[in-house]
């Protein structure tokens, strides 16, 4: 499964439970931030809809989660949607120096959360030093699932995931500690 062999690569530094509900805030943060600068934008005009980079991200990502997981593809939709337009409302609103101000402040306290999450309860580096991609577009989509997978869903697709790592000796026992 396509699914469980990519998240495999992101779970491997994420599974001590603290550092994971860390990532439930900070992924979001990241992203919500990212859309407010690139809202900022405009790359061009469809039928007098301006079409931000925010817009384009935001329909590729998207696309891309829609080829790996239905249903997280669909959770994913809904949350995105909500940043991005709660980053779009704002960028209409908000001069220039206050989006990048939050931009600068919500990346700082989201990236910074998140290596705090590594170092101090996993004991690892973060996964954006081996795979930028991972990091940034499809962390969204594995937080998501973290959260399913938390609250006891889909538990087949998280023993396979479970499975990948220690079939690739990434699985760490955090319930020892």
């Amino acid at each position: 499964m396509r699914f469980a062999k990519e998240m495999a690569f992101y779970s491997a530094y994420h599974q001590e439970k603290r550092n994971v509900w860390i990532h439930v805030l900070g992924v979001p943060t990241i992203t919500f931030t990212l859309f407010l600068v690139l809202s900022r934008f405009q790359l061009f005009s469809f039928e007098g809809l301006e079409v931000s980079a925010s817009a384009i991200f935001v329909v590729a990502v998207l696309g891309y989660y829609f080829t790996l997981d239905l249903l997280f593809a669909s959770v994913a939709t809904l949350l995105f949607g909500g940043l991005f337009l709660g980053a779009e409302y704002l960028t209409a609103n908000l001069s220039s120096e206050m989006a990048w101000t939050c931009f600068g402040i919500g990346q700082v306290v989201g990236w910074g959360s998140q290596f705090y999450g590594h170092f101090i309860f996993e004991k690892s580096r973060p996964a954006l030093f081996d795979n930028l991609f991972q990091a940034l577009v499809s962390a969204p989509l594995f937080v998501v699932a973290d959260v399913f997978f938390e609250l006891g869903y889909r538990n087949d697709l998280k023993l396979a995931v479970e499975n990948e790592m220690k079939s690739r000796g990434v699985w760490k026992d955090f319930s020892k500690a």
